[in-house]
C-alpha cells in the first residue's frame, strides 16, 4: 500500500456509537461486524432471511454472528417476531433508525451478556473455521500460543472447540491463553505433568469462566489469585490434618471448600480440628463441621476471635455474657430468723452423730 491517504466516499451519516465500535473492533469477528452494520442500515430490524442474502452468508453464520451480537450486548432479542417473521432487535439501532446502545458493551464487560443457549459448542464445520480464522489473525496466533503452552500440535477437533471458544463464548484471546494455562496447572497437579489436557476439560472450564463472569484479562488474574491463594490453604489443611497421599474424597472436598467459603483462614479450621481429635479421638468431620458452624453463626472467624469467644458460654448457637455478680451490700442482708436457727441445730447434731458413727 502507497502513502496515499484514502477515505470514504462521501455519503449519508449512518452513525456508529463508539462504545459499539471498539467492541466490534476488539472482538476481531467480520461477520459479527457486517451484521451489525447490516441491522443499523435496516433501521434495528433483524430478518434473519434477508440478511443471509444480503450479506452472502449462510442461515447458521447470520444466528452465529446475531448471538455473538447478544452476547457483547449490541443486540437484544424481543420475545416474538413481528407478522413479516422479522425479529425486531432492541440495539444496535432504536425503532426510528438512531443509534443506540443502553450500557456498556463488548467481550471485555460482562454488561449485556446473555448465557450461551447450551453447554456445548456448536458443531463447526472446518472450512467454516479456516474462512473465520482468515478474517481474524488474532486467532491463528492463539491457536499458535495454545500449542505453545500445551506443548503439543492441535488436531483438527481441538482447533474447532478453541474456535467455540472464541467465537461462541467471546473469550478474548487473552483470556482463552490464561484459561488454557489454568487448565494445564490443574490437569498436572493432580495427574502429573506428562498427562495431555483434553479439550473437554478447557471447554468445560470456559463454560465456567464465562458463568462467573470472568471476561477480561483482569478479572481472570483475580480469579487465578484467589483460586492458587484457595489451592494453598486446602494444601496446608491436608498436611496438618494427615490427609496427604491420595486424593480428597469428594465429601471431604466439599467441607473444607465450605469452610473457607464461610471466612475462615487454616489457622482458625486447625483449631477446630484439634478439638475435634482430642473429644473423638479422630477426624470426625461432621463434629467438626459442627464446631466451624457454631463459630460463624456466632460471628467468630479469626483464632482471636474463637479465643476470646470461648471465653463466653454459647448457648442456641448466640454467645452469652456471663451474669453479673449480685451487688451484694449490708442491707441487702436479712438477718437470719428462728427457722434458719432451728435448722442449723438440726445440721449440727447430724453431723456430731455422723463423727460417732451413729449415722
Amino acid at each position: 500500500m502507497n502513502d496515499a491517504r484514502m477515505k470514504l466516499r462521501p455519503a449519508e451519516a449512518l452513525s456508529v456509537p463508539v462504545r459499539d465500535a471498539d467492541a466490534l473492533l476488539e472482538a476481531g469477528n467480520g461477520d459479527a461486524a457486517l451484521l451489525y452494520l447490516h441491522i443499523l442500515r435496516a433501521g434495528g430490524v433483524l430478518d434473519p432471511d434477508r440478511a443471509a442474502t444480503a450479506l452472502h452468508r449462510s442461515d447458521r453464520d447470520v444466528e452465529t454472528a446475531a448471538n455473538r451480537l447478544c452476547r457483547m450486548g449490541l443486540l437484544t432479542r424481543e420475545d416474538a417476531p413481528d407478522a413479516s417473521g422479522a425479529v425486531r432487535a432492541a440495539g444496535p439501532s432504536g425503532g426510528n433508525g438512531s443509534p443506540r446502545s443502553s450500557g456498556p458493551a463488548g467481550p471485555s464487560n460482562a454488561a449485556g451478556r446473555a448465557a450461551p443457549p447450551s453447554r456445548e459448542l456448536p458443531e463447526y464445520q472446518a472450512k467454516d473455521v479456516v474462512r473465520r480464522s482468515m478474517e481474524s489473525r488474532a486467532f491463528m496466533e492463539l491457536v499458535e500460543a495454545v500449542q505453545v503452552t500445551l506443548g503439543r500440535l492441535l488436531s483438527s477437533a481441538d482447533v474447532k472447540k478453541l474456535f467455540g471458544i472464541y467465537d461462541e463464548l467471546a473469550l478474548p484471546p487473552e483470556v482463552i491463553l490464561l484459561l488454557v494455562e489454568h487448565c494445564r496447572e490443574e490437569v498436572a497437579a493432580k495427574y502429573g505433568p506428562e498427562k495431555n489436557v483434553g479439550f473437554a476439560f478447557i471447554e468445560k472450564q470456559a463454560y465456567e469462566w464465562f458463568n462467573r463472569e470472568i471476561l477480561t484479562y483482569e478479572q481472570a488474574e483475580q480469579w487465578l489469585r484467589e483460586h492458587k491463594s484457595r489451592r494453598e490453604a486446602i494444601g496446608r489443611l491436608r498436611a496438618e490434618m494427615g490427609l496427604t497421599g491420595r486424593r480428597l474424597a469428594p465429601t471431604e472436598e466439599r467441607y473444607l471448600n465450605n469452610w473457607l467459603d464461610l471466612g475462615f483462614g487454616p489457622e482458625a479450621l486447625l483449631i477446630a480440628y484439634d478439638r475435634t481429635v482430642t473429644k473423638t479421638n479422630r477426624l470426625t468431620w461432621n463434629y467438626m463441621d459442627t464446631i466451624v458452624r457454631s463459630w460463624h453463626d456466632a460471628g467468630l472467624h479469626t483464632p482471636a476471635e474463637i479465643e476470646s469467644g470461648d471465653a463466653a458460654p454459647v448457648r442456641g448457637g448466640k454467645r452469652t455474657v456471663p451474669a453479673a455478680a449480685p451487688n451484694v451490700t449490708a442491707a441487702s442482708v436479712t438477718a437470719p430468723t428462728r427457722e434458719d436457727d432451728r435448722t442449723m441445730d438440726q445440721l449440727d447434731r447430724l453431723m456430731e452423730r455422723m463423727k460417732n458413727g451413729q449415722g
